[in-house]
């Protein structure tokens, strides 16, 4: 089985700021780069912005949130006292625990296809929906497997395999790396 599935569909429960984080789902994604969090897609940001990421995480995806209200001001004001570092690396861990797609080997042949204007969360979970979840269950899926299951569905639906990078793959190219390197 490919590690990366199994990252995907085998997760931990994770804590960041003191949180239960949810399980990173296409809503969560959705709120995440909606807001220009720059923690889900990897990048540098502050210690407010991890707090915010962490808080939405742990709610239900697309609920609107009051940054004004006591309770989250005084989680906010607690939270601000725990170490950024350590924290920052629980977000890691959160992240790749439940964004964990297939990988696909590039392909630089011909021209590159123009990108959708559309979000892509909004597209994975109509796509979700259009082979039988509803609405919420779409949008509470966790983003790993949304994207597992787009590419057993384009398989299964179009006969064609997808060229996945597999597990004995990565660890060649590491080896290639590390001599090399």
């Amino acid at each position: 089985m490919d590690a990366l599935a199994a990252e995907a569909f085998l997760n931990a429960s994770h804590r960041v700021y003191g949180l239960a984080l949810r399980p990173m789902s296409l809503g969560h994604a959705f709120t995440l780069e909606a807001i220009g969090s720059p923690f889900y897609h990897g990048a540098a940001g502050s210690q407010k912005d991890l707090r915010l990421a962490a808080w939405i995480c742990s709610r239900p995806p697309l609920v609107t949130f009051d940054s004004a209200g006591l309770k989250f001001r005084a989680w906010d004001y607690f939270a601000g006292k725990l170490d950024f570092e350590k924290q920052l690396v629980r977000w890691a861990v959160y992240v790749s625990d439940f964004c964990a797609p297939p990988q696909f080997w590039s392909s630089q042949k011909g021209e590159k296809a123009e990108q959708s204007k559309i979000p892509s969360a909004i597209s994975t979970v109509a796509h979700l929906m259009n082979i039988g979840m509803s609405e919420a269950a779409a949008w509470n899926t966790p983003v790993g497997i949304a994207a597992w299951y787009q590419a057993a569905f384009y398989e299964n639906e179009t006969g064609n395999r997808l060229d996945i990078v597999t597990d004995g793959d990565r660890l060649a190219i590491l080896r290639m790396r590390a001599r090399n390197g």
